[in-house]
């Protein structure tokens, strides 16, 4: 009985840690923030959450806010997508431009700060104290003229004075999602740069890790014909790691800045579904041992579809899909899970590794899908640690198995030396 024990320990113990609650903070009341008490060096990066002014179809800059008829705010709790918000009688979709500003009050030290700031959907401008600190793509106010972009920047700046004001100009016309999804974060440049230096780092060791693991049993694979479970879990670690790579953080624009973000966005889409899919058939082919299964084949036809439509789709159109899809990777769970547990009762030992990565995989999936769909923080750290672990405990599935055949080798040579040495006896 120690196996199911151990699962659900470390499965604790990973929901533990990616429930760690943040530091007490101060919050954006009203579109202020007063940090006049807050010693910048022992803080840390201090998250720029809470209600910014918004100001829906108007790109606004920082003369407009000096002038003598200054625009009236509304409100909104960053972060946030503004799909669904309502305006008065009004609903927004995913598809729109807006301004955000905020006013920050300080000591006048530290005089240098730095500001980490995500992707947003899907391009941005923003302004520091009346100049351009960062932007990302362009802001439009016309479909025909805005450019999307993702790429996360860490920006130093003077910060002279006892105000700061920031002004954040969004647009989207390519994505399904709207707004600004993930934390500004503001603090001294030591300790932004730590913060997302240490992200950075565990993202990297993630996708290095991935795509050793694949290509070591792809190799195996190309070695060793027939082992298909080899193949599919080889290429789940490489899809999985190039998802690492266009998703969350987007690492892969650290290396090409340059990169499409129409080819960029259909990669990490493409890359989820196609982990979906040879994650299924690796699951089926250890335990099912090849047996016909129409609820299999089902889902390897919905997956097909799902990848036909997002590489023929544009972007605008292929993200609406992934609401829905976030339902089938439930169905795809409930298939693993009965799967697994069939082989479990059948003393298929290699299971409770499978076992103990599908309960971290509900956990970190079911945390990541609902930090998506409500927009709320996400510990990258912990759940690329918790990711890594699965893909560990999965190789030792087919490590099992390997071990095994081996045996049966083994064993196999042990009776034809037994019965060539009793022919021998008899001639």
């Amino acid at each position: 009985m120690a196996e199911p024990l151990s699962a659900s320990k470390l499965a604790a113990f990973l929901l533990l840690l990616l429930a760690i609650p943040a530091i007490s903070q101060p919050q954006v009341q009203h579109g202020s923030l007063d940090l006049t008490r807050t010693d910048f060096n022992s803080a840390g990066p201090i998250a720029l959450d809470g209600e910014w002014e918004f100001y829906w179809k108007q790109v606004l800059f920082p003369a407009d806010f000096v002038a003598e008829n200054k625009p009236e705010p509304q409100y909104l709790k960053m972060p946030a997508v503004w799909n669904d918000l309502k305006l008065g009688r009004t609903e927004l979709t995913g598809e729109g431009y807006a301004t955000y500003r905020l006013i920050i009050k300080k000591d006048e030290k530290p005089d240098l700060l730095s500001l980490d700031i995500p992707n947003v959907y899907t391009n941005y401008a923003l302004w520091v104290n009346g100049t351009l600190l960062a932007s990302n793509g362009t802001v439009s106010t016309e479909a025909s003229r805005a450019k999307p972009a993702w790429q996360p920047y860490v920006k130093i700046f003077e910060a002279p004075g006892e105000t700061l004001e920031i002004i954040l100009q969004v647009s989207n016309f390519h994505h399904n999602r709207g707004g600004v999804h993930k934390s500004i974060k503001l603090g001294t440049p030591e300790n932004i740069n730590k913060h997302h230096e240490s992200i950075m780092v565990s993202n990297v060791f993630l996708v290095g890790g991935l795509l050793i693991l694949g290509a070591f049993f792809i190799g195996f694979f190309l070695i060793r014909k027939g082992q298909s479970a080899t193949l599919y879990f080889g290429l789940l670690c490489l899809f999985w790691g190039i998802r690492s790579l266009f998703s969350n953080i987007y690492l892969i624009t650290s290396f090409f800045d340059g990169i499409s973000w129409q080819l960029a966005v259909k990669v990490e889409y493409l890359s989820l579904y196609l982990s979906m899919l040879v994650g299924m058939l690796f699951i089926s082919q250890v335990f099912l041992n090849d047996k016909k299964s129409i609820f299999k084949y089902i889902i390897i036809m919905i997956n097909y579809c799902i990848i036909a439509l997002t590489i023929i789709l544009p972007p605008v159109f292929f993200t609406q899909l992934l609401p829905a899809y976030q339902f089938f990777i439930a169905v795809n769970f409930l298939f693993a899970i009965v799967v697994i547990v069939r082989a479990i009762f059948k003393k298929q030992y290699e299971a409770w590794f499978s076992a103990m990565s599908i309960i971290i995989g509900i956990a970190l999936f079911t945390y990541e899908l609902t930090a998506y769909a409500l927009v709320v923080k996400v510990n990258f750290i912990f759940l690329n640690f918790g990711y890594l672990t699965i893909f560990f405990l999965n190789s030792l599935v087919l490590a099992y198995h390997f071990v095994g055949a081996y045996k049966q080798i083994v064993i196999l040579e042990e009776e034809k030396t037994r019965s060539l040495e009793g022919r021998l006896r008899g001639i």
